[in-house]
């Protein structure tokens, strides 16, 4: 199964999420290989893989550096430049162990990296998108991302593999890449206003609902109807960051989450078919405290972090037990339902 994990607004955890399913998949499923895609030309999921902030800025950096054979997203789509139409043969070589650069992360997870290139890479596969010849270009070239991961998968039994697409908020070249390569989509949310409007625009930028007549003919949702490409349905609504009292959200969140769901809802009913049927759910996330930031700064999987004080520059933050066992039970809740 092959995942994105994607909301057309910012700062709603996608990253953080990305990270912290994929490394406890792959602790919960260790018959599995699991497959993280770094989509986000931030790279800071690639970074907190390789190690967390310090150790992995640096290996990231080191990565990034190389002029001949770059081993990210961005090399890949280099090599995909000269050859839009065709896989390269070279695409194994994309996919990185992340044990080997953090042995903190479980050993069957494995990565393509970010790279900042994407923003630059964006205008060139819109542009080869639309050249006229061959007459499938815009369907060759939104398939790269596709066509990377289904050769890496096939090192394996493509049914033993899952994969995890962390996307970047806005809906540019590369993110639609990542929603022709996926099969379920999982929504991150938080509760305020701007993630309740951003239910709107991601049924419009990706399904095409409520985007206006004058846009239909040329949407990304048209374009890959005519393609005959396949677009994600939706798994899971995740309502992050909540403050929660007796396990429940508060009631200022709660009312917030409760118009997110309403939008949701409104699409299930007009559109049905766009959800994984009686697979979709929404899950109540609370919020991490410190949790995101020694996983993040450390690079260390969740399951991993024990109550206690971190050393985060020079700050000694406080992981304390009822938040952090709170914050596991509701991710293992998320994991179990993949």
């Amino acid at each position: 199964m092959r995942y994105s994990i994607w909301n057309n607004k910012g700062g709603v955890g996608k990253t953080f999420i990305s990270f912290v399913l994929s490394t406890e998949y792959a602790k919960t499923h260790p018959e599995k290989k699991v497959v993280v895609v770094d989509m986000c030309p931030q790279a800071n999921l690639s970074e907190i893989i390789l190690g967390g902030n310090g150790d992995g800025a640096q290996r990231l950096e080191k990565i990034l550096s190389r002029t001949h054979s770059r081993l990210t997203i961005g090399g890949y789509f280099d090599e995909r430049a000269s050859s839009p139409h065709k896989i390269t043969g070279n695409e194994t070589s994309y996919l990185l162990n992340c044990n080997e650069f953090n042995d903190k992360i479980p050993d069957n997870l494995f990565f393509i990296c970010g790279d900042p290139s994407l923003e630059i890479q964006a205008q060139v596969i819109n542009q080869l998108s639309r050249i006229t010849l061959p007459q499938e270009s815009w369907k060759n070239v939104h398939l790269w991302l596709l066509d990377l991961i289904q050769a890496c998968t096939r090192k394996y039994q493509p049914e033993e593999v899952t994969v995890f697409i962390d996307c970047n908020p806005s809906f540019s070249a590369y993110t639609e890449l990542s929603m022709v390569a996926a099969e379920r989509l999982i929504v991150p949310c938080t509760s305020d206003g701007s993630s309740a409007r951003a239910i709107d625009n991601l049924f419009a930028l990706l399904y095409g609902k409520g985007s206006g007549e004058q846009y239909k003919n040329v949407s990304f949702n048209s374009e890959a109807k005519h393609a005959n490409l396949s677009l994600p349905v939706i798994h899971q609504v995740l309502l992050n960051r909540s403050t929660q009292y007796n396990k429940k959200a508060s009631k200022a969140f709660g009312a917030m989450f409760d118009e997110i769901k309403r939008r949701v809802e409104k699409y299930k009913r007009e559109a049905h078919s766009l959800f994984s049927g009686t697979g979709f759910n929404y899950d109540d996330i609370p919020d991490s405290h410190s949790v995101a930031i020694v996983c993040s700064h450390k690079g260390v999987p969740l399951f991993d972090v024990q109550p206690g004080k971190y050393s985060v520059h020079d700050k000694t933050p406080q992981v304390n037990s009822e938040p952090l066992e709170q914050y596991k039970t509701a991710i293992k809740q998320v994991v179990d339902k993949l």
